[in-house]
């Protein structure tokens, strides 16, 4: 069940971030938009983790280890769109 919930954390975030980052690219550079979208998730989760309580740990675990699995993918299609 573990693994399960690990895809989908690594798919969540992937999808958060490149959409965001996407929608970001209207009106950003390409490298600004990612990194722009990376900062603004990962304030929004960690503000949702401060309120977890007990299961911080978790929660931060949840979208804190797949958000830094896919922030180099994002920085590499970012620098791709760049060039």
């Amino acid at each position: 069940m573990e693994a399960v919930l690990g895809l989908f954390a690594l798919a969540y975030s992937g999808l958060v971030l490149f959409v965001l980052a996407n929608a970001l690219r209207k009106i950003y550079p390409p490298m600004r938009a990612a990194l722009t979208a990376f900062v603004l998730s990962c304030v929004v989760h960690g503000a949702t983790t401060l309120m977890m309580g007990e299961q911080m740990g978790w929660a931060f675990a949840f979208w804190g280890v797949p958000h830094l699995l896919v922030l180099p993918l994002l920085l590499w299609s970012a620098r791709r769109q760049s060039a």
